[in-house]
Parts: structure tokens; C-alpha cells; sequence
């Protein structure tokens, strides 16, 4: 039963398309099981710098099948627009999208973000969800046929209340037209994915489970109402890949040596001024704190430990992946949110800086002080960490998860 999560630790951008790049040599399928185009991984493989919204990161690796599950609201349109990005850039992914993935149309971007209190993507993520909920949605498998395409879209327009006249959908045959393109963009694409992923699982082929957003996103577990619309902890596997408990071998937590959020809501270990700066970065780079798919910085501020000991808790999590250990560098002393007083102050431990972490090959070759910081992670939150990224390059990663053990 060869499958393993890859899954975000704090509230997201945490650097999980690196992971699922890494452990890709040894994947069959990387599949994306919820979310939408408001996810964002940037991976750097080669010096050349790859955004992505929709796809998983097993596009940018030979002879991996890269699956949009079931649990994901797919923009068609984007689709196109990441594909021919892909194609440019000399790749011919093998691409498959789950037939029960509902659409992000039109209308759905129209509203997405109006009166916003959540500080949304506006990518229409949200409303899409909410139409699938409210059993009005179109999925992928709808395009397939005419004639079931063609009811969908008149269930949706006759819903009362809707948006999409405002997208200038009034009739079925307006919003039918509208479709050709999105029509011919997924067609090829589209297949029974859950169907084909227990049968891989069966006979031992590796899946690795790609998250988008994180658990402090999620919509049950994160810090409701700043959160997201769909479930990236491990329960969103099952549901958005059509796949078993007894499929997943291994799940695994990323987290960055420090913490990021984009949007609104709470966030506790939250820095300003220089620090700030520095973590953040100036937006120069691409691996900088600014949002992949909206360009917005993010707030940053120090490693929370409770926040990552309760994904550890929420999720099982295995291990952990920590990303950006070389920010910290020269920041002396480096803190770790451990908890709260009795007053709901935020309580820190102080640890000693450390040297530039780059050109570490194993976590003995790493400056003691950056040692040390990781094994009080470790202990305070209860899970070993086991892969570290020292850069942004792919190969700045110091440790190995095994697929078997």
C-alpha cells in the first residue's frame, strides 16, 4: 500500500512542491486532491522557476502521471493557460482529471471576493464549492456529453439566487457556447482517476498525495472563518481521491523554519520592521514571501510550535519536511513560540543563531546551533523531522523518506 500525503503543517506556502519534487524519482502518480487554481508551488529544478496553480508538481518529472482528483475545482481555463506554460518550457506531462472534479466557471470568479472579510484568492474558489454544495455544480465528466452538459448548465441558471447573469449566462445556449472552449481544453484529459488510483495502489504502484493550502486552512480545523473552502488535512485524501484509509502508507507534515500567512486572520507569532524584511525577503526572488498566485506578501513571523504540534495531532503525521532553514541564517537569537501564559500572552524560548546552513549534505555537517533548533522543534512537537531544505534547489535537502519503510 505504497501511498504517501504530503500535507502543510502551518497555513500554507510552506514549500510543499519541493518535497513532492523531491520524492517524484520514486512516484508513479502525484495527485492533487483539493483546492484549486488559488494554490500556488513554486519550484526552482534547474535553475529554471516553475508557478504553479492546478497542476502537481509531478508535471515537471518524466513518466509520472499527474492527477487533478475528484476533491478539486478545476478553472478550465487556467488549465489551458498552465498547460501551454508547461509545454513551453519543453514538457509533455501525462495529465488526467477526475470526472467528478466540478468546474470554477465564470460566474463563480465574478462574485469570488466581493465584501471579502476572508482575504480570498478572488480565483472563485470558494462560490465553486458553495454551487457544488447546493448540488448546482458542473463537473468534468458533464463535458463529456452534450446533453448532460446542457442541463447542468439550465439547473444553474434557473438557481435561485445565482450570479450568472452576470457573466452574461441568460440562457442555456449563451452559457453552452461559452463552454466550447473549456470543452475542448479537459476532454482529453478526463477519466474514472479514483477507479485508477485503487487499482495502482492494488498492484503496488507508488501515489504520493499532494496538498494545496494547509491544515490552518482547513475548513473544519483551521482558524475558522480565515480559512479556506475545502479539507487539506489527511480526511481530504479519502474524499478528494477516492481512495482508502489502508491506501495511505505515510504522511508527512512540511513546515517552514519559520511561519507565513497571506490573507486575514489570526496569527500569533507575527513580526514587523526589519525582521520582517528579512524573512519576507524583497520579492526579487521568486522563493520569496509573496503569494504565488496573487503576488500579495505574506506576513511572517516566528515558528509556533503548538500550531504545528496540533497538525502533528490532527493529521498523524509521520514526519515532518522543514523548508527555509538557510532565512534564518544570522538572526541571533532565533525564537520558537512554545505556548501561552496565563494571560493568553504568547510565550517564546530563545536559541542561538546560526552560520549560513548552504552546502550541508547531511544533518551533521549542519552548524551545532542549527542542530539544535531542530531537535527542539522535534521535541516540542512531538514528530522527527526528516527532510531539510537548506535552499530553494531542489537538491539543498538534506535526509530521505523511504516509500517501503
Amino acid at each position: 500500500m505504497p501511498g504517501i500525503a504530503v500535507i502543510g503543517a502551518q497555513w500554507g506556502d510552506e514549500g510543499k512542491g519541493k518535497i513532492v519534487d523531491v520524492l517524484g524519482p520514486q512516484a508513479h502518480f502525484v495527485v492533487r486532491y483539493q483546492g484549486g487554481a488559488n494554490a500556488g508551488h513554486t519550484i526552482v529544478q534547474s535553475g529554471r522557476t516553475f508557478k504553479l496553480n492546478l497542476f502537481p508538481s509531478g508535471v515537471l518529472r518524466d513518466g509520472v502521471t499527474s492527477v487533478l482528483g475528484d476533491g478539486m475545482v478545476i478553472d478550465p481555463w487556467k488549465f489551458r493557460e498552465e498547460l501551454s506554460m508547461v509545454q513551453a518550457a519543453g514538457l509533455n506531462p501525462r495529465l488526467l482529471v477526475s470526472e467528478r472534479a466540478h468546474l470554477v466557471l465564470p460566474h463563480h470568479k465574478f462574485v469570488d471576493g466581493k465584501g471579502d472579510f476572508v482575504g480570498t484568492t478572488g480565483k472563485g474558489i470558494g462560490p465553486a464549492y458553495a454551487d457544488r454544495a447546493r448540488r448546482i455544480g458542473v463537473r468534468a465528466g458533464d463535458l463529456l456529453d452534450p446533453d448532460t452538459l446542457r442541463e447542468r448548465l439550465q439547473r444553474l441558471i434557473e438557481a435561485k439566487p445565482n450570479s450568472t447573469a452576470g457573466v452574461g449566462w441568460t440562457s442555456v445556449d449563451r452559457a453552452f457556447a461559452d463552454m466550447a472552449e473549456a470543452r475542448e481544453t479537459l476532454r482529453p484529459f478526463i477519466a474514472d482517476t479514483g477507479a485508477m488510483l485503487r487499482q495502482a495502489l492494488a498492484d503496488g504502484r507508488n501515489v504520493l498525495f499532494e496538498g494545496a493550502q494547509a491544515t490552518g486552512l482547513d475548513l473544519n480545523y483551521g482558524t475558522y472563518p480565515f480559512v479556506t473552502s475545502s479539507h487539506p488535512t489527511i480526511g481530504g485524501v479519502l474524499v478528494g481521491a477516492g481512495v482508502s484509509h489502508k491506501h495511505i502508507h505515510r504522511v508527512y507534515g512540511v513546515v517552514k523554519a519559520f511561519t507565513s500567512r497571506v490573507g486575514h486572520g489570526p496569527f500569533r507569532t507575527q513580526v514587523g520592521g526589519e525582521l520582517e524584511q528579512r524573512l519576507r525577503g524583497d520579492g526579487s526572488q521568486p522563493w520569496d514571501e509573496f503569494g504565488t498566485t496573487t503576488g500579495r506578501p505574506r506576513r511572517v513571523g516566528w515558528f509556533d510550535a503548538p500550531q504545528v504540534r496540533y497538525a502533528v495531532d490532527v493529521n498523524g503525521l509521520d514526519g515532518l519536511a522543514m523548508n527555509k532553514l538557510d532565512v534564518l541564517a544570522g538572526i541571533d537569537p532565533v525564537r520558537i513560540a512554545t505556548g501561552e501564559d496565563a494571560g493568553g500572552n504568547v510565550v517564546f524560548e530563545d536559541l542561538p543563531g546560526w552560520a549560513d546552513p548552504r552546502g550541508a549534505h547531511t544533518r551533521a555537517e549542519l552548524p551545532f546551533e542549527a542542530r539544535g533548533y531542530i531537535e527542539r522543534i522535534e521535541a516540542l512537537v512531538g514528530c522527527p523531522i526528516v527532510l531539510i531544505g537548506t535552499s530553494q534547489a531542489r537538491e539543498d535537502t538534506i535526509g530521505q523518506v523511504s516509500w517501503t519503510d
